[in-house]
């Protein structure tokens, strides 16, 4: 098993996820036998135990093992289940309770991100987006949260290191804060987003392209365009003018996907902001070139 993949699960988990870790060989046997599968080594692994399988019919397909405590699992599911099945990945089997799915394998299953052209992957990812949505009632109990629920990483921080002595710079702290507190308070349709769609979730398929390991939760359509907008430097390592590369992916997606082009902006700007507060409280870091990240999409000039 990939050591950085352990220590990751050791980090997040303490004691416990190294008991989860001492457990996989007996799970996958386990869904082996209930299943009907044959698994074979994995995937490179994040934070998840993922694995190429094969049903006893010839059928290829995907075992994912999450840590069970992973609330973030049952939500990824239920969104994949209510998704349409033409731009999503399928699920075959699953064990919500003790952390286990079996989904349809993508053939070739490569990311969109290996396409050269960025204009066609926006043109794609715009495609699937347009298709992926569905409109949730403003006044329904949703299953899944919210943007206003991701928010609350603001008030963490706060919290914790107090906004001049944090090491997020204060500039950035507030801009992302303030983008948050400005768009939550209109009243605007609201949507079962995918919530971190960036160019490796969405892949080729023998269906076309379907979007993967979703995080499920409810918001504006422009949210969306954050996760795939909010790491220029990060995404495109040998990019010459990082400028004009982001204000192109911008205006391509507002023509698109008929999207205000500002908004695009600041809700990529917020989430770009909004990560480097994730990072803290998983591993209590960040890159650096999460900071030139969000700076960039703040001094871009639309």
């Amino acid at each position: 098993m990939n050591i950085e993949f352990e220590k990751k699960i050791i980090s997040l988990f303490g004691n416990n996820g190294k008991k989860w870790l001492q457990s996989i060989p007996e799970l996958i046997s386990k869904y082996e036998k209930d299943w009907k599968i044959k698994v074979s080594p994995p995937f490179e692994l994040s934070y998840n135990y993922v694995c190429p399988a094969k049903t006893f019919d010839g059928k290829n397909a995907v075992l994912k093992l999450s840590f069970p405590e992973n609330k973030e699992f049952a939500l990824e599911l239920e969104a994949l289940k209510r998704f349409p099945r033409s731009v999503s990945i399928q699920i075959l089997n699953d064990d919500i309770l003790n952390g286990a799915v079996l989904i349809e394998r993508a053939v070739p299953g490569k990311p969109l991100r290996n396409i050269e052209s960025d204009d066609e992957q926006i043109k794609i990812a715009s495609d699937v987006i347009s298709r992926l949505h569905i409109p949730i009632s403003n006044d329904s109990n949703s299953t899944f949260p919210s943007i206003s629920n991701w928010f609350k990483a603001f008030e963490r921080y706060e919290k914790k290191y107090g906004v001049k002595s944090g090491p997020v710079p204060k500039k950035l702290f507030d801009l992302g804060e303030g983008i948050f507190k400005e768009f939550l308070q209109e009243k605007r349709q609201q949507y079962l987003l995918h919530g971190d769609l960036h160019s490796e979730n969405i892949i080729s398929s023998q269906r076309g392209w379907i979007v993967i390991d979703p995080k499920g939760i409810i918001g504006e359509r422009e949210f969306e365009l954050g996760a795939y907008l909010r790491n220029p430097y990060y995404d495109f390592p040998n990019e010459s003018n990082y400028e004009d590369l982001e204000s192109r992916r911008i205006l391509q997606f507002s023509e698109e996907l008929g999207f205000d082009k500002e908004r695009i902006r600041k809700w990529a700007l917020a989430c770009a902001i909004i990560s480097i507060l994730w990072f803290l409280e998983d591993e209590g870091t960040f890159k650096e070139i999460y900071v030139r990240n969000a700076e960039l999409l703040n001094n871009l000039k639309i």
